[in-house]
Parts: structure tokens; C-alpha cells; sequence
């Protein structure tokens, strides 16, 4: 009867283990919400929001064009609400096409909601959030135990890094949460020794490209090329040149599918790259990073900077050391994680440390120098990604030492970590005694100018984890109990450090404020220049066309116009009708008094605002018949800073176009027939044959249509588009179809399909499958 009992039991195994994953995973939705609690609750006086920041200001205000032009059954891929127009889709934050972006907007279609809301957009980084904890468990799962694999997942998404600036730049968050799941298709790859698994890697990187971060899904790549080649050389199967050959060819497949995959916004955005400030970046621009002080921000928080991305909680941090430690002194025999893999995460992360601090270490250099796409990322800080990564699955491997069962020998070496943990405690209260006596006399040297808080803070979570090892030891028969409170004092110990840093009180992002509903009165066709008066990106809300804008990637051609071109001058070229400024007087930077009217004022002092409308704003499109071409860049803006120089009687080219003989603008003519962001409709009457400007960015994927022919277009003052119109009346059209897109989504909807049509068919003929498997068996037992 007993043999009978068990056999009936044995089904019971999986769907009992299945319930229990469920059950993590359900652990670490809860956690999340509780993370975010502020957030989400719908009491109004406890209710926050995320700081405003690059949050609200680039990736919501973006996130309402978009919308708004998906409502009007248009797909977004130029934007005229920032720098005079710009290539919305080929800017990689913008990630239109990310599958994650793409459920939360059609989520909101689908609701019928008139205007994106702030709060779905939050929701969006929440739940990622949430699968960066799921992925790590998933990865660590596959080789820990599962509550050291849940320490690894709630260490890794509720440390400093993901949930400090991250949050606000979402384009960061949402391509690292990748990482742990790219790597989990190659941990199975070589630990299964199926091919398949890869796929899963491609995909994990693919959606980390589409996420819109460049330089985090650069760092996920490396990371997963280097976990790839290590779990390859572990596996060692087959032998010398025939590993490298194979280890080799799923490098290329992974390569190869994951380009694929995100070809929608790979290509696009290497045109844009090519034409952007960031075509040519130098090694002082781009190794900006850590100072080297930064490295107090592992132990102590709030003493270097508002931000502490190198934070992983004082308890994990004792685990990673720990594990570090055993690898070291080599306590082999009965270990849950193999030393290589201890020295691997121990050199990835030591390596990221190293690069992080950019220019500061010639490291820093060699990278810059020789890895392919280093040298186009300012920032090195952002390596903080790695570090925090290491450092949570060393201290998930720590955790698996710390709670299996310890020989005599390992007890004897974690009761001397113990010792070293309490000396430690005593040394830091003595530190919290001699700051709290020094800030008493005014004397705190702290970014935060709350150092006390910060120390005790410190010694409180020493005197935690000093207090779990001890219990640890002391009664081993309670080890269960004793995990479940080490994990509830990390959860403590992160939220605690973590949770207040990028929320603020709730208040309206966007108001309609005197000017924006004064400009918004005016249904002409115009734009305005905003001297740091209005909440950035309000032209993106409220369906207004600004020269300026927040976003870190502009044109360089823009970048050259903006800096050179007088103000006035530029004005006129650019359209502009409206100035917000802080001028009592409308003065242009050169000195030029510029006639205007005064329409609005508010405010005093610093926070001045004054609302000016220009008498003689620009037109949108004009027709020249003198054109003056210049040799070069220096010739061009120098002829154009002249007194004499007048931009709508002579067209400025680096290209010699030939025209009609030069003549009055009698009889000229411009009318816009239609216009959306991607298509411009106009008719041109002119006598003699002419150039028509348009005050419209030339950029790669604009074509211009005379009567329905194709012609070329040219590049006047060096930035607008311009055209040569024969004499008459003749119907002209500009329109936005870049090739480099399509031939993007081509590439990415083909992969994507068969992508998923494979994985549809596997599960489909996986119960034929395993049929027919069991049936050879029960033939063969027979």
C-alpha cells in the first residue's frame, strides 16, 4: 500500500513545485506594489508621484504626441514639436515599436481615453520593475535555491541603481530589465545543450534594443556575449577548435536574429546616429563618470550624491563579499555555486567598477579606443547597471552557502565573519557619536546634510545582519525561519533606502498657463522659442511647434545652425512669431533690437516671464531667385551673419543650383494646401522659374513631388529644405518615407513572425511529441 501511495503521489511533485513558483512570483508582484504604494494608491492624501524630471518632461510628454497622432491614425514617425521637427522614430528613446510601449498605448485606444494619462505611464515603469525581479529570479532559479534565487531578484530590482534615476529615464530601466533573461537562454543553451534556447537570448536582447536605450542594451549585449563564450567554455563540449567553432556560430545566430528583430529601430536609428551630435564624440566628452569617492555609495548612502546606484543593501553586500570570500579560499565540497561562477560575476562586476569611474582610470581609454560603439556614450556611470547585477547574484550565491549545511570547518569561517561583523558595529557607532557631535556644531560635509540619519542607518542594517548570522548559527534546526527574516530585512533595508528617492507630491504636470493658451488661441502656422520659461516639452502636449527641446540627440546640422546663425536671422528661417522669455526688452544675443509686441508678463525676479509676439515672424515657405553659394560651413554662416543678408530674398547653399534670371518677387505665390507632421501640401505660383524653401528640417526621407515628379532636394542655410519650382502654377508636396525605416520593419516583421510562429508551432506539436516518445518507450519495455 505504501509503494502505492508514493507512486500516486509522484504527479503530485511538479504541480506541487509549479505552485510554489507561482507563489515567488506572486511574493514579488506583492513587493512591487508595496514598492510603489504611493504611487498607485487612490487615497489623494497619500498619493505622490514620479519626479518630474526627464520622466514627465521627455518620455510622457513624447508619449502624448505619439498617442495623439496614433488617434488621428498616424504613425508618428516625424515629430514638429521639438527642434523645429525631428526624426521621432529614428531617436532610439522614443521606442515606438517597443512591445511592451505598444500594449500600453493600444491599451488606452482601446479605452477610448482622449489624452495619454501620466499615471499609465507610471504603470508601465512599475511593471517592469516587477519583470526585472521575475527575469532574475528565473535566471537564478535555474541554479540556486529558491529563496536565494528571490534574494537575487529583489536585490537586483529594488537596489539603487533601477530604482534611482532609472525610474525617471525609463528608456534605461525598461533595456536592462533584459539582461537576466538574455542570460537565462544561454544558461540553458549550454546546461541542456540545446541550440533552441537561444532564441529566447535573441529575443531578451532584441527587446532591449527596442526598449530605447542605446548605450544600456550596448552594455546588455557585451554582458551576454561574455556570459555566452563562459557558460560555452564551461560546458567544453565539443574540444578545441571545434568549440570555438560552434561557440562561434551561436554567437552569430543570436547576432544575427536579435538585429533582425529589432531592425525597426536598429536602422533608423544608425542613419540618425550618422547625423546627429553624437557622430563624432571625443574621449573628454564621453568619459564623464563616477568620481572615485563614489565608492563609499556600496556601504553608506546620502553621503556622495542625492543618487546611490552602487547600493545594494548592507546584508547582500555581506552575502557577495562571502561568496567571494569561499571562491577564494576554495570551500569546495559541498558548495551550491561553482567558484568560476563566483569569478565571473566577481570580474564583471570589479570590471564595470573599473569603467564606471570613465576618464579617471586609463581603462576607460583602451575601451574608447578599441570596443566598437563604446566611444558614442557619454555617462560611464551607467556601468552601474553591471555592478549592481553582479552583486545580486553574488549574493544569491552567498545566500545558497550561508543556508545549506555547513561542515564544522564552514561554521568555524562564518562565526569569524560574525566577530568582524560585530567589531564593525562597534566602530560605527562610535563614527555616529562623532557626527552627530560635529553636526551639533554645524559641521556635516554630506550631500545630504543629514549624515547622522545616513550612519545610524548604516548600523542599524549592520546590526540586523549581524543579528541574522548569529541566529544562523546559534540554532541551524530554525534555518527556514531565519531566511525568511534575512529576506523581509533586505526588503526592509532596500525600500527603506531606496523608496522615497524619485517620488514627489502629486501636482499637474502640464497646466494650461497664460501663454501656451494664448499661443494656442492663434490657429496659424508658427512656432515659438521658449527660453526655459514654459515646463519643458509643453509643445508636445498642447499641439504647438517649439525650436527647442530636452532631448539628448539632436542633429548636428541643427546643433551648427542654432549656434552660429544670428537670433534674429534665425527666427525669421525658423518661423518663430512667439518669444517666452525672461527679456524685459526683446534684444536679440547680438545686440539687435527686434520689434515685437508685448503680450504677457508674470512673475519677478528670477522667475520673470515675458510673452512677446514678433511683427515680422517668418513665413513658412517662401520663393528666392538669388542664391549665393558658400564653399563650406564657415563660408555659409558667415555670409549669413551679415548686415546686408536677407533671408527671404537670397537663398544660402553649399551646392550650386542653377536658377531663372533674377527678377522682383511680383507675382510669387505660396499657399499651404495641407499639412500633417509627415506630409506638406502647397501650391506655387510663380512667374519665372524659382527656389522654393520650405522652414521645414532637411533630413534623409523627405521626397518632394512637383506635379507629382520627383525632384531633388536641396539644403538652404544650411539646414531647410529647398527646391527648384518651374514658372506657373504647379502643385508641390513633401513627404516622409524613410527607406531606412521600411525597409526596418520589413526585416523585424518578418523575424518577429517567424519568431512567434515557431514557438506557437513547438507548443502545438509538443503533445504529438511527447505521444509518440512514450509510445517508442512502452514498445521498446515490451
Amino acid at each position: 500500500m505504501r509503494e502505492m501511495a508514493r507512486v500516486q503521489e509522484l504527479p503530485r511533485a511538479p504541480q506541487l513545485e509549479r505552485l510554489k513558483e507561482l507563489g515567488a512570483v506572486a511574493l514579488l508582484a506583492l513587493l512591487c506594489l508595496l514598492f510603489f504604494w504611493r504611487l498607485t494608491t487612490s487615497d489623494p492624501a497619500n498619493r505622490m508621484m514620479l519626479s518630474k524630471g526627464d520622466f514627465g518632461y521627455q518620455f510622457y510628454a513624447w508619449r502624448v504626441y505619439i498617442y495623439d497622432e496614433l488617434r488621428a491614425g498616424r504613425l508618428p514617425l516625424w515629430i514638429t514639436s521639438t527642434y523645429a521637427g525631428h526624426p521621432l522614430q529614428a531617436d532610439p528613446q522614443s521606442a515606438l515599436f517597443y512591445p511592451l510601449g505598444v500594449a500600453f498605448n493600444a491599451a488606452a485606444l482601446i479605452a477610448g481615453l482622449q489624452t495619454f494619462p501620466f499615471r499609465l505611464l507610471e504603470a508601465e515603469v512599475i511593471l517592469h520593475v516587477f519583470l526585472a525581479s521575475v527575469f532574475t529570479y528565473a535566471f537564478l532559479r535555474a541554479q540556486l535555491r529558491r529563496r536565494s534565487a528571490l534574494l537575487g531578484g529583489i536585490v537586483f530590482a529594488y537596489g539603487g541603481y533601477l530604482t534611482g534615476y532609472p525610474l525617471l529615464q525609463m528608456a534605461i530601466l525598461e533595456s536592462a530589465v533584459w539582461l537576466p533573461l538574455a542570460l537565462l537562454g544561454g544558461w540553458w543553451r549550454y546546461h541542456t545543450g540545446r541550440r533552441v534556447y537561444l532564441w529566447l537570448t535573441a529575443a531578451a536582447l532584441a527587446l532591449s534594443v527596442l526598449a530605447g536605450h542605446p548605450q544600456t542594451a550596448m552594455l546588455v549585449a557585451y554582458t551576454t556575449v561574455a556570459y555566452l563564450i563562459y557558460q560555452s567554455w564551461r560546458a567544453r563540449t565539443p574540444q578545441g577548435i571545434a568549440w570555438a567553432y560552434q561557440t562561434g556560430r551561436d554567437m552569430v545566430l543570436v547576432g544575427i536574429v536579435a538585429v533582425a528583430l529589432s531592425a525597426v529601430q536598429i536602422i533608423p536609428s544608425l542613419e540618425y546616429m550618422l547625423h546627429s551630435t553624437r557622430a563624432d564624440l571625443s574621449v573628454a566628452a564621453a568619459g564623464s563618470g563616477f568620481p572615485l569617492q563614489d565608492v563609499v555609495q556600496l556601504v553608506l548612502t546620502g553621503f556622495v550624491s542625492y543618487w546611490q546606484p552602487l547600493y545594494v543593501g548592507i546584508w547582500p553586500l555581506l552575502l557577495a563579499c562571502a561568496a567571494c570570500a569561499v571562491a577564494a579560499a576554495k570551500h569546495a565540497h559541498r558548495r551550491a555555486c561553482s567558484i568560476t561562477d563566483t569569478w565571473f560575476w566577481l570580474g564583471l562586476a570589479m570590471t564595470a567598477l573599473l569603467l564606471s569611474f570613465g576618464q579617471r582610470l586609463f581603462s576607460f581609454d583602451l575601451l574608447y579606443r578599441f570596443l566598437p560603439g563604446y566611444g558614442l556614450f557619454r555617462q560611464q556611470e551607467r556601468l552601474a547597471l553591471l555592478i549592481s547585477f553582479g552583486l545580486s547574484i553574488l549574493a544569491a550565491f552567498g545566500s545558497d552557502l550561508l543556508w545549506q549545511a555547513m561542515s564544522r570547518a564552514e561554521r568555524s569561517w562564518w562565526w569569524d565573519i560574525w566577530h568582524t561583523l560585530r567589531r564593525l558595529l562597534a566602530g560605527v557607532f562610535l563614527a555616529l557619536v562623532v557626527v552627530v557631535f560635529l553636526q551639533r556644531h554645524g559641521i556635516d560635509p554630506s550631500d545630504s546634510r543629514a549624515l547622522p540619519d545616513h550612519v545610524a542607518f548604516l548600523w542599524l542594517m549592520l546590526g540586523g545582519s549581524a543579528a541574522i548570522l548569529y541566529a544562523r548559527l546559534r540554532a541551524p534546526h530554525r534555518r527556514a525561519l531565519w531566511q525568511g527574516l534575512a529576506l523581509g530585512w533586505v526588503v526592509l533595508n532596500l525600500f527603506s533606502a531606496n523608496a522615497p528617492l524619485s517620488r514627489e507630491p502629486l501636482t499637474q504636470l502640464y497646466a494650461l498657463t497664460s501663454p501656451l493658451r494664448i499661443m494656442t488661441a492663434d490657429q496659424g502656422i508658427f512656432r515659438f522659442q521658449d527660453d526655459y520659461r514654459l515646463v519643458p516639452h509643453s509643445a508636445c502636449v498642447y499641439g504647438l511647434e517649439d525650436i527647442g527641446g530636452i532631448a539628448p540627440l539632436k542633429l548636428a546640422s541643427y546643433a551648427a545652425f542654432l549656434e552660429h546663425t544670428p537670433e534674429a536671422a534665425r527666427w525669421k528661417l525658423l518661423n518663430v512669431k512667439y518669444v517666452v522669455t525672461w527679456r524685459g526688452d526683446l534684444v536679440s544675443r547680438e545686440g539687435a533690437q527686434v520689434p515685437a509686441d508685448l503680450l504677457y508678463r508674470e512673475g519677478e525676479g528670477q522667475d520673470v516671464l515675458y510673452l512677446y509676439r514678433l511683427q515680422d515672424p517668418g513665413p513658412r515657405a517662401w520663393l528666392v531667385h538669388e542664391a549665393f553659394t558658400a564653399r563650406d560651413g564657415h563660408e555659409l554662416y558667415g555670409y549669413m551673419s551679415s548686415l546686408q543678408f536677407n533671408p527671404q530674398r537670397v537663398a544660402v547653399l553649399t551646392e550650386q543650383v542653377s536658377l531663372g534670371a533674377k527678377r522682383d518677387d511680383a507675382g510669387d505665390r505660396v499657399e499651404i494646401v495641407r499639412r500633417t507632421p509627415q506630409y506638406l501640401e502647397l501650391t506655387v505660383q510663380t512667374p519665372v522659374e524659382s527656389l522654393l524653401v520650405v522652414s521645414e528640417l532637411a533630413y534623409p526621407g523627405w521626397r518632394a513631388y512637383v506635379n507629382g515628379q520627383a525632384t531633388a532636394i536641396h539644403t538652404a542655410y544650411g539646414l531647410l529644405r529647398a527646391i527648384v519650382v518651374p514658372a506657373g502654377t504647379t502643385r508641390v508636396t513633401f513627404a516622409y518615407q524613410p527607406l531606412t525605416f521600411y525597409a526596418g520593419a520589413a526585416i523585424s516583421a518578418c523575424a518577429w513572425l517567424l519568431l512567434v510562429g515557431w514557438a506557437v508551432a513547438s507548443f502545438l506539436l509538443r503533445p504529438a511529441s511527447a505521444a509518440r516518445s512514450t509510445a517508442a518507450k512502452e514498445g521498446r519495455s515490451m
